[in-house]
């Protein structure tokens, strides 16, 4: 469940943006469709004030990708803006956070194992 004050961006952003499926839509939210399961936005009064990404606790969406670096080139030549400029990484992956609609913050993920080096990616 994400909240933001603006479904028609929010609409515009899923199902435009990042391709997600409309299963339904009220004037107070919208039920979407992503790799088969249910995403449901619902209008709020106002956006999430701004925070550090990561220092302070929020929810978040955190997407599967198979190419961390082909899917941000991709997601930002369809206007989306990421927090950092090169993905952060783990011991389970690497992960790149991006900027939604109503002050949210998403992330794309590939998992360990896919030849991540120290060079794919910058540590936060």
């Amino acid at each position: 469940m994400v909240l933001t004050p603006d479904l028609d961006e929010a609409r515009r952003f899923y199902c435009g943006t990042l391709g997600f499926g409309l299963r339904g839509a009220s004037e107070s939210q919208l039920v979407l469709e992503h790799a088969g399961a249910a995403f449901h936005v619902f209008r709020c009064e106002e956006a999430a004030p701004p925070s550090r990404h990561g220092a302070r606790a929020a929810s978040i969406f955190v997407f599967g990708v198979a190419d961390i670096e082909a899917a941000m080139a991709d997601l930002r030549a369809k206007g989306v803006n990421f927090i950092h400029e090169r993905p952060a990484g783990n011991a389970h992956g690497l992960y790149a956070a991006f900027h939604a609609p109503g002050g949210n913050v998403h992330e794309i993920f590939e998992t360990s194992g896919s030849g991540i080096t120290a060079e794919r990616r910058q540590d936060v």
